[in-house]
């Protein structure tokens, strides 16, 4: 589902490249967790296979298509959270899902149950900017995968959370590897990456030294 190879980055702030040359793959259907100290690559490798950064070098394969020659079309397939939520802070929860959905052609899954999903079907009707950080956090959860996409990216989706929400989380992204999805999950929670990931790849200044499942490594 994703092919990286030789791939290579660089701000035009910076003279130092801060992607050196990685390469990876992530099958269908695997939950590929990409782990790293801050400021290791890891959001910025993700960005550049979501399209929101470019310039890059090398090769980045989505289904068998490079990202480049991708147009808008990609975004029907891909679903994203970031880990600081990009959310409509005068709208209601419901109405964040509303105006947000209507940005995809498949808008099939029901925002009520998206929203008790993850405990917030009470707090529907609510304006976000009243929400704390975790119902933030939840809500953009659940924004990113409302138009079902077979290929969906996670920035610490359980930032913020406490422990009871962050399982609720956590079974949310076992459920959507049951149902086929393909997951890239950036975190620098270990314990996280060894619960959900099927392989993880540690990143470090820019390069990949080592990819194994959790067990092995």
């Amino acid at each position: 589902m994703i092919n990286v190879s030789g791939l290579e980055f660089a701000y035009r702030q910076s003279p130092a490249k801060a992607i050196k040359g990685i390469s990876f793959d992530i099958g269908d259907g695997e939950i590929f967790g990409f782990l790293g100290p801050s400021g290791a690559g890891k959001t910025t490798t993700q960005r550049i296979i979501i399209g929101l950064l470019r310039g890059y070098q090398g090769s980045v394969e989505l289904m068998g298509k490079e990202r480049k020659e991708w147009g808008k079309d990609i975004f029907e397939k891909i679903g994203v959270a970031f880990d600081f939520p990009n959310l409509y802070e005068k709208l209601t929860a419901f109405e964040n899902l509303d105006l947000l959905g209507s940005y995809y052609k498949n808008n099939s899954l029901n925002k009520d149950e998206l929203l008790d999903s993850v405990g917030l079907l009470a707090d529907r009707d609510k304006r976000v900017e009243k929400f704390s950080k975790g119902m933030k956090m939840r809500l953009n959860f659940i924004r990113s995968v409302m138009h079902d996409p077979e290929i969906l990216f996670f920035d610490e989706p359980t930032s913020g959370l406490d422990p009871v929400n962050a399982k609720v989380i956590r079974d949310m992204i076992l459920d959507f590897k049951r149902r086929g999805k393909t997951i890239f999950l950036t975190t620098h929670n270990m314990n996280e990456a060894d619960y959900l990931c099927d392989r993880v790849a540690f990143i470090v200044e820019g390069t990949i030294p080592v990819i194994d499942s959790p067990g092995e490594l």
